[in-house]
């Protein structure tokens, strides 16, 4: 591999470039220093930093020009930035030489270091936002502040989708998550490796490397491939230890090049089947059995060192979708352990309980203190209880899920006894009670009380 000198020195600029900034702060605080107390050595020192301060400032801009030749940033920020700090290193040269004249005012050395540390403070801000993106320094300010210099983010409402089958699958999934995770180093202003990912423009013509996207043809989209690659690959997407993209999310754009990449069809026009239907449904908070959005509870994250803990205990437990803090568990690992073993892991699972919103514990032996256990997850919203050796007596304390929407209570030895407790549950839309000992006539008199609630028998 030909090694290129320029971009080699080049990488060097982001550390060479910190240098003159810290030796001409240190000279500003000399100078204030020396306005309070007159001394010959501050004066010697003053001097000696400026010195420095251009000399470093010199090998910053060339390898800050070395650097751009390797191009990828907006042409107008680099202008400014590359002309700021020039100039500024002009400036330092010149408050250095004027204190150097004996018959100089120190007063105008000390007005154009002023001038100079501005000038840095708007490179400097400058350089971040080629770097990290725009309002890199100003995206984490105070809403208060942010307000106040006009950097408040907009407020995007969140959309309603009429059904599930209605889903832009450009538009509403795949240049949202290209949002989240890619443009900060890939848009019109910054294109990493020539390539901008803002826009199905920028997707079409790809970068450096080659095609972004080509329809119908993973192995030639070299973002499926980047983002694909493991963690440890020097061409591995996001780089930087930028947050990578989710399994769900490569799932989602993995489907749309192998259905055709179409950046203008909907999930039904591009004849989705039912595996990917669910998947979308679930990724965007929508119910695909009623057709209508899901408004998510809003709740803090939960402890990761206690999901560590949970997922040493083989229960799978993974983020509700890329938005929310809402969890779901699975016990499918540990279906074969004891009595005892799975209510002990129940007891484990409630350090979350204010977080979990789905649990699924079918075809384990459950008890009645892992079920009393469990009617104290209050956020749960669907509960999968199928093969459970459950009886009318043990599942008493389950009326106390206020805020179940879906109950699978499959394969159990329960009786029409089970209504009284469905009855309580002011949430519940659905509930499976296939094979069970529940009569038609129960069912019946449950939905004819309880209207609306869907009965699986």
């Amino acid at each position: 591999m030909q090694t290129d000198w320029s971009q080699f020195f080049g990488r060097f600029h982001p550390l060479v470039v910190h240098l003159p900034v810290g030796i001409i702060v240190f000279a500003v605080l000399l100078i204030i220093i020396a306005a309070y107390r007159k001394s010959a050595l501050l004066e010697k020192a003053i001097n000696i930093a400026l010195l420095a301060g251009c000399i470093s400032a010199v090998f910053a801009i060339v390898t800050g020009l070395l650097l751009s030749g390797n191009g990828g940033y907006d042409a107008d920020t680099l202008f400014w930035h590359k002309w700021i700090g020039i100039i500024a290193a002009v400036i330092c040269f010149v408050s250095w030489l004027s204190r150097r004249n004996p018959e100089s005012e120190k007063k105008i050395s000390n007005a154009l270091l002023v001038i100079c540390t501005l000038l840095i403070a708007i490179g400097g801000h400058l350089g971040g936002n080629m770097t990290h993106g725009e309002g890199y320094l100003t995206k984490n300010l105070p809403a208060s502040l942010q307000k106040i210099f006009g950097a408040a983010p907009k407020v995007v409402p969140k959309k309603i989708f009429a059904s599930v089958d209605s889903v832009m699958v450009y538009a509403d999934i795949i240049q949202p998550i290209l949002d989240k995770k890619c443009i900060s180093c890939h848009n019109l202003k910054k294109q990493n490796g020539e390539l901008d990912l803002s826009s199905k423009e920028g997707l079409t013509k790809g970068g450096k490397s080659g095609a972004a996207i080509v329809a119908a043809d993973l192995e030639k989209s070299e973002l499926f491939h980047r983002v694909t690659l493991p963690v440890s690959s020097s061409k591995f997407m996001p780089a930087d230890n930028r947050p990578a993209l989710m399994p769900v999310e490569i799932s989602l754009i993995k489907w749309w090049i192998n259905a055709g990449a179409d950046y203008e069809k909907n999930l039904a026009r591009l004849n989705a089947d039912d595996k990917s239907k669910y998947l979308v449904a679930a990724y965007l908070g929508i119910d695909a059995a009623n057709e209508k959005e899901i408004i998510l509870p809003v709740v803090a994250a939960a402890n990761p060192g206690v999901l560590r803990q949970l997922k040493e205990a083989n229960i799978i437990i993974r983020p509700l979708s890329a938005e929310s803090n809402l969890l779901q568990a699975s016990f499918v690992m540990v279906q074969q352990s004891t009595e005892a073993e799975i209510t002990k892991l129940v007891e484990k699972l409630s350090s979350v309980k204010n977080q979990l919103y789905q649990l699924d514990v079918k075809h384990c032996t459950l008890s009645k203190e892992a079920l009393t256990i469990i009617s104290n997850f209050n956020m749960l919203n669907k509960l999968d209880m199928q093969q459970t050796k459950l009886t009318d007596e043990i599942i008493q304390p389950l009326s106390k899920l206020q805020q179940l929407s879906v109950l699978n209570l499959g394969e159990n030895e329960i009786t029409d006894k089970v209504f009284s407790i469905l009855k309580e549950m002011k949430a519940l839309k659905k509930a499976n009670l296939w094979q069970t000992k529940v009569t038609d006539n129960g069912i019946k008199n449950f939905q004819s009380a309880s209207k609306g609630i869907i009965i699986e028998h």
